[in-house]
């Protein structure tokens, strides 16, 4: 059965929008010391053969990463990922996007938990959620993510609307695989639910 793998930036305190400029975005040893940690998960690119999306990261994709994907002056790593994301077939959750220009693109306007499974049981590679807020809250909150890579920016925004951990009917217990600690100061986590949602850690009793 195929994997939904989420990756995500987040504060420290769990806002995951980067409209505030936290995602160190143009740290070049950065980028290149992420890449090499992402190898290592296996949850590299070449491991990934769907993309899941909301409309608001599709409609932001769209307007930028085909355009990079085919610029001569993209820096080389950043045409890599372009040209994953631009190439890759993408699914996009949404009952108002009318049509999907940027291909190939397919509209799921479905119920989110039965259209992940149907996706799940087909064959193929894993899928990557690879940003937003709405949508990836959805998905954790419905318990649907398989794998969490989430970098950790050392950074505590303190409010704001965009956080990427909302109410959940019970608490989600996560195992430790992996973490990276990178030249910036941003740690990277690679996380698996729980089978059973069984504890790994017991806290103890006062």
């Amino acid at each position: 059965m195929r994997n939904v793998v989420l990756q995500m930036h987040t504060t420290l305190d769990g806002y995951a929008d980067s409209k505030t400029g936290f995602v160190p975005l143009a740290d070049r040893t950065y980028s290149d010391e992420l890449g090499k940690a992402l190898e290592e998960t296996g949850a590299a690119t070449g491991k990934i053969d769907t993309l899941l999306l909301g409309r608001g990261t599709y409609k932001q994709f769209e307007a930028f990463w085909p355009k990079a994907a085919r610029d001569p002056s993209t820096p080389k790593d950043w045409r890599e990922q372009a040209r994953f994301l631009d190439e890759t077939p993408k699914v996009v959750f949404s009952r108002r996007l009318r049509t999907a220009t940027w291909q190939p693109t397919t509209i799921a306007r479905g119920d989110l938990t039965r259209e992940i499974r149907r996706l799940k049981k087909e064959p193929g590679k894993n899928m990557l959620i690879p940003g937003g807020v709405a949508f990836p809250r959805a998905m954790i909150e419905r318990n649907l993510v398989d794998e969490y890579l989430l970098s950790v920016v050392p950074i505590i925004v303190g409010q704001g609307p965009d956080r990427l951990f909302g109410p959940l009917r019970r608490q989600r217990n996560l195992r430790p695989i992996r973490s990276w600690t990178f030249s910036n100061g941003v740690t990277m986590h690679q996380l698996r639910p729980e089978k059973g949602n069984a504890p790994w850690f017991q806290p103890p009793s006062f």
